[in-house]
């Protein structure tokens, strides 16, 4: 899936980047690693499913940043 510049496929390793104006949900799951098991979240390809914390989890592909690539 490519938004922008961004690049990311299924079964790529993402860090989640810290940003301002984070709500407290999203601050908790900085810089935590994960994998992405879904390229769309409610047919919106903004948003992918990543597999962190023992959950799936919907975040914005500009939220992402990617560690290792599965290609």
């Amino acid at each position: 899936m490519k938004v922008g510049d961004l690049v990311m496929m299924i079964g790529d390793l993402v860090t989640v980047k810290d940003v301002m104006g984070y709500n407290a949900y999203m601050q908790n799951l900085v810089g935590h690693i994960g994998v992405i098991c879904a390229d769309s979240y409610n047919g919106n390809e903004v948003w992918v499913q990543v597999y962190i914390l023992g959950k799936t989890i919907p975040i914005m592909i500009s939220d992402l940043e990617v560690i290792s690539e599965s290609r």
